[in-house]
């Protein structure tokens, strides 16, 4: 009787730490609790916990190096236990964030892989160390400037010993497989919907750390585009009137900022049309209803992002989205590619843009001399 229970006993500690590595909790390569550790942990005998672990160890689930432990075996068949993909996501709540962590979980399930989140506040939080090291591949959404990256994170993403995958910025110049959209094709595209539609002056809300991150990166942003153009067709003077710079305050969302640079102008616009971020928006359409401006007959207001509740916004926004989703399931696209092949020259996939028309666009009419920016 005593040897039934013990088998038993065996048995159910076997299917435990099996269900563990099948959801990822010991991912491949990672290394387990000693066996005396597991024996306290799960209230049985070090002889039990021994002979559970031996039988994985038989079916090639986990390996024991003498003197050093025991780990879950790094060539376990994926139709045995999932690859498990980190995704590293920055440590704040944003929607987007939200919206993408859904479609990464959506790509991963599709393909085979398991999801498992980690939270990083910047590049050198541990968490990216560790997200690195406990999972087959890694698709990260920037917590910062990618040239902030530390060396040594930067040399252990590149060197493609797992796929790693950027998501959101342009890093292939840096050596990294990247997902992202193109700037100046985006803004472009915003900026020449509007032209269409007769305006001339145009503001742009944007905030000054989020510029100043990207402009590290010496690569188009929305705001040096935007300066550009209106530059090239209105004179260096208008932008300072049409540019709706804010410094978020830490720990704040923008909106307040926002709004207040926006309450500042009064009951006088320079401006017939705003582009802001679709995370500004609030801050935007709070201060223009404040002001007593109505939308679009007032000022027209486009934006660009995607989040998975901006369709039901009313009235309907006219905005620029390239897609989250498909950023998800291209950036598994890229680790696929570089599991097979580590030796692929980098890969920069672009996901193109898409204009929503809605209702917060008026298009009118100038006369033949006044001049667009287009």
């Amino acid at each position: 009787m005593q040897s039934k229970v013990q088998a038993k006993r065996t048995a159910d500690i076997r299917k435990h730490l099996l269900r563990q590595i099948e959801i990822g909790n010991f991912s491949r390569g990672a290394v387990l609790p000693s066996e005396r550790e597991l024996a306290e942990q799960l209230d049985a005998s070090y002889m039990t916990v021994r002979k559970a672990i031996g039988q994985l160890v038989d079916e090639c689930y986990l390996e024991r190096i003498p003197r050093v432990g025991t780990f879950v075996s790094s060539r376990v068949s994926a139709s045995k236990v999932l690859r498990q993909l980190g995704v590293v996501i920055p440590a704040w709540t944003a929607p987007e964030n939200s919206d993408f962590i859904m479609y990464a979980s959506e790509a991963a399930e599709q393909n085979g892989w398991l999801p498992k989140f980690y939270f990083a506040r910047h590049w050198e939080d541990r968490t990216l160390t560790d997200a690195w090291q406990n999972s087959d591949a890694l698709l990260c959404v920037p917590p910062q400037s990618v040239n902030r990256m530390p060396d040594d994170l930067l040399e252990r993403f590149r060197s493609h010993e797992k796929p790693v995958v950027l998501v959101g910025v342009p890093a292939y110049h840096f050596g990294l497989d990247t997902v992202a959209g193109a700037v100046e094709l985006e803004l472009g595209m915003l900026l020449d919907r509007l032209a269409q539609a007769g305006h001339i002056r145009i503001a742009l809300v944007e905030q000054y750390t989020l510029m100043n991150d990207q402009l590290e990166l010496d690569t188009p942003t929305f705001y040096s585009v935007w300066k550009q153009r209106i530059t090239e067709n209105l004179g260096a003077d208008a932008v300072s009137e049409l540019e709706i710079l804010v410094e978020t305050p830490r720990f704040e969302l923008p909106h307040r900022a926002i709004y207040e640079k926006l309450k500042a102008f009064g009951h006088k616009l320079p401006f017939s049309a705003i582009i802001t971020r679709v995370p500004f928006l609030w801050g935007v359409t709070a201060a223009l209803s404040d002001l007593g401006f109505r939308i679009p007959e007032d000022v027209s207001l486009v934006s660009n992002g995607d989040r998975q509740e901006v369709p039901f916004y009313r009235p309907k926004l006219s905005y620029l989205k390239v897609p989250l989703r498909d950023h998800a399931f291209k950036a598994l696209e890229l680790i696929q590619l570089r599991s097979q092949n580590p030796r692929l020259p980098v890969q920069y996939a672009m996901i193109q843009p898409v204009f929503i028309e809605g209702e917060t666009l008026k298009t009118f009419k100038h006369s033949k001399n006044e001049k667009r920016v287009s």
